[in-house]
């Protein structure tokens, strides 16, 4: 079962939504300073072109990080199993803080014109909280874990086996639904 989900995520090529070029571009900024040009309505926050590739980029990270996850358990190795569950985390927390703060907003603003986009990315919000508390939850049990039993690496597994669909499926559809309706502000 753990060599499954290893090769799920493994060497997954990033895929781009249907966004012209150019807003591919990653400038190397940082994710919660907002760039010049426009803003959303009603709101501070500006357009950043390359804000969906970062995300993009951010999907195949956190990807690379939960194969990595399965190989450690395949390999009973709790020491790096901690790293690797540090490294996740952090890197979970990082796009999810820059999903809310830039792209959710961004959108809710932009799109509040339209009630049928509006309710979708409202939907999208309230789902990725959820899967962020299953997360949350999932990293608070076995990072605080101190015996590695096991009983303990087979929960492990098993809460890997139930993570790994939710999360693929997630990425895809921010990927392909979410990620497409990030647009700059018409004026």
């Amino acid at each position: 079962m753990l060599e499954f989900l290893r090769h799920l995520f493994r060497d997954k090529p990033a895929r781009s939504p249907d966004i012209p070029s150019q807003e591919r571009v990653h400038t190397g900024t940082d994710p919660l300073q907002p760039p010049s040009g426009a803003t959303a309505p009603g709101t501070s926050i500006h357009y950043d072109p390359a804000l969906i590739q970062r995300l993009l980029e951010d999907h195949r990270h956190i990807e690379s990080l939960f194969a990595d996850m399965v190989t450690t358990a395949q390999q009973r190795n709790a020491a790096h199993l901690q790293q690797v569950l540090d490294g996740f985390t952090t890197a979970l927390r990082g796009h999810l803080l820059t999903e809310n703060v830039r792209l959710y907003v961004y959108l809710q603003h932009t799109l509040g014109g339209d009630p049928e986009n509006a309710a979708l990315i409202q939907g999208f919000r309230q789902e990725m909280q959820q899967i962020g508390r299953v997360l949350a939850d999932f990293l608070l049990r076995h990072r605080e874990r101190e015996v590695w039993d096991e009983d303990g690496w087979s929960r492990f597994a098993g809460d890997l086996a139930q993570l790994a669909p939710v999360l693929k499926k997630r990425i895809e559809t921010e990927e392909t639904i979410l990620y497409p309706l990030y647009l700059p502000p018409q004026s």
